[in-house]
C-alpha cells in the first residue's frame, strides 16, 4: 500500500479506512507491506500492522523518517 492520503478538509470521516478496507479485502497475499510515515504510523498499527523498520529517506534533500510496516492476514 503506497500514498495513500487523504485532504485535511475530510480526514477522521472514515474515509482511508474504507479505503484500507476495501484494498486489504482485495490483494490476493497473506503479506501486506507499506511505508508509513510518521504521522500514518498509528493508523496503520491501530489497523494490526506492526513495525519492520524505521528509515531516513532523502527527498529533494531532506531527510524524513518513515516506517516499513507490516500486516499478515489471518
Amino acid at each position: 500500500m503506497d500514498r495513500l492520503y487523504v485532504h485535511k478538509d475530510y480526514q477522521r470521516q472514515g474515509i482511508a479506512s474504507a479505503i484500507c478496507d476495501e484494498l486489504e479485502q482485495l490483494v490476493n497475499t497473506n503479506k501486506i507491506i507499506t511505508h508509513a510515515s510518521i504521522t500514518a504510523k498509528t493508523f496503520f498499527a491501530q489497523r494490526g500492522y506492526r513495525v519492520i523498520k524505521g528509515q531516513e529517506v532523502i527527498r529533494d534533500g531532506i531527510s524524513l523518517t518513515n516506517y516499513v510496516m507490516e500486516k499478515r492476514k489471518i
